[in-house]
């Protein structure tokens, strides 16, 4: 059997998956896994990864020479965790306890952040850029993701379905917060209290 919200692989007899923690009986159907990816993510080289700062000591490496970069109209974009380590990020990426592409994807950026509750799924989400600046999508995790833009009540992601995460927007990756930023620091909702929801 297969977990329908992690996709790895159960124990005959398993009640809940190694994983994620999933209950078994409610989640898995056999044979059955997330959904494939949709594919529109650029494609660049596996072995260039982007840790953030602080998280992984000597694992850092720079972006693959000639990847796509953040739209200009958008500018550099900083991910700031509660915590308070962050990543500059300039193209498509992952974010979760230990992120892994699916088969065939690669990204610019795969973002490890420790979580000891581990509320934050393996894989958690998805980000990238286009022409309208940068979009997330929740990666079908378990205790999902919510998203407060600017000025806008919390908002609940379905998970495959990308949504814009403007500069001054907040994300809420189950029990892990983030900020999304200007390089430059300038947010319109820097002082906002916590996420809740």
């Amino acid at each position: 059997m297969i977990c329908s919200t992690c996709g790895s692989t159960l124990d005959p007899g398993a009640i809940l998956c190694g994983e994620c923690g999933t209950s078994v009986a409610s989640h898995a159907t056999p044979g059955a896994s997330r959904p494939a990816s949709t594919g529109d993510t650029t494609v660049l080289d596996p072995s260039r990864r982007a840790w953030l700062p602080g998280l992984a000591p000597g694992r850092h490496r720079r972006p693959a020479p000639g990847a796509p970069m953040a739209p200009p109209s958008q500018g550099l974009v900083k991910l700031i965790f509660a915590s308070g380590q962050h990543a500059i990020v300039t193209g498509s990426g992952l974010i979760g306890r230990q992120p892994l592409p699916d088969a065939g994807e690669t990204f610019r950026h795969i973002l490890a952040v420790p979580d000891p509750t581990r509320s934050l799924s393996k894989t958690h989400l998805e980000f990238g850029f286009d022409e309208g600046g940068l979009w997330v999508s929740d990666r079908w995790s378990a205790n999902g993701t919510v998203l407060v833009a600017p000025t806008q009540a919390p908002l609940p992601l379905e998970a495959g379905r990308r949504y814009r995460a403007k500069i001054g927007s907040r994300l809420l990756l189950s029990a892990v917060e983030m900020a999304v930023e200007r390089v430059d620091g300038s947010s319109t909702a820097s002082n906002r209290p916590p996420i809740t929801r």
